[in-house]
């Protein structure tokens, strides 16, 4: 499923209904990638809802594995002989291909809307739009550039512990989208899914999204903390940054937003994580 599916799809009225964690961990895994392992969509769209609400602390532990399968591919290309930024290309195409280019659609919608409209309602009509304008061009140029070059520069200094940092970066983006559900409240006047997904998660569902997650993020901070702790503090920054500017343009929350903040925390991480 994409951003704009997430964003413009409206929420059945929910009942109650409990999915398994397994049914919430599938669903997330389908929801964030193309693999199709839930059958919660099968069942009904009450219940996928139901299981897609509950599965956002999940984003996480989806996002660690992404990253691992992006560092197994980058490892190995390095190895058989490819230049690390050819290799780090590579990695990348593996993974939009895998996630169906989620959170790079929502980063490129999100800054074409914010470089194009002046008004909120033209903001929130450019990011519906599926065509790309130039804000959205060179935000999408310049975010993927970056990251390959961050990767290329991760995989040339950690060798065979290149998975550490990205699985950390990957994870870490996914948390921040919890976190930003938890802290800034949806657009209201805008029905989607987006909304009423992000509109029943807390703070105390942040805590458990990374206490899910550690095993992904939690090596990468014992065996490089001064990077780790340097790059926490420069996304937070930017997640505060980022957080003010879509409350100031929009007032809360969509769904490309919300991916827009992934992509661009797990960009921040990876730069991190390049630095020497």
């Amino acid at each position: 499923m994409n951003s704009q599916a997430f964003e413009n799809a409206a929420a059945p009225e929910p009942s109650i209904i409990n999915p398994t964690p397994w049914e919430c961990f599938g669903t997330a895994i389908q929801f964030l990638t193309r693999i199709p392992v839930s059958g919660t969509m099968e069942k009904s769209a009450e219940y996928y809802y139901a299981a897609l609400k509950l599965s956002v602390i999940y984003f996480p532990v989806v996002g660690g594995l992404v990253g691992l399968l992006t560092a197994i591919v980058l490892v190995a290309c390095v190895k058989i002989g490819l230049p690390v930024l050819v290799a780090a290309f590579i990695a990348l195409a593996m993974e939009a291909a895998l996630t169906g280019a989620f959170h790079e659609d929502a980063f490129a919608d999100t800054w074409d809307a914010l470089g194009g409209g002046w008004t909120r309602e033209q903001v929130l009509e450019i990011m519906k739009d599926s065509r790309l304008g130039t804000y959205g061009t060179l935000a999408l140029v310049t975010g993927v550039g970056c990251r390959a070059a961050a990767v290329a520069s991760i995989a040339s200094n950690w060798g065979w512990w290149t998975p550490i940092p990205l699985m950390a970066a990957s994870s870490l983006g996914r948390i921040a989208i919890v976190a930003m559900m938890a802290t800034t409240a949806p657009i209201e006047d805008r029905a989607s899914q987006a909304r009423d997904v992000s509109g029943t998660q807390t703070h105390q569902r942040v805590w458990i999204a990374a206490g899910l997650s550690a095993v992904f993020w939690l090596p990468w901070v014992l065996v490089s903390f001064p990077s780790a702790i340097l790059s926490c503090i420069a996304a937070v920054a930017v997640f505060v940054w980022f957080r003010n500017k879509i409350l100031t343009r929009v007032g809360g929350t969509t769904g490309d937003l919300l991916g827009c903040t992934a992509f661009l925390i797990q960009l921040i991480f990876t730069i991190g994580a390049s630095a020497r």
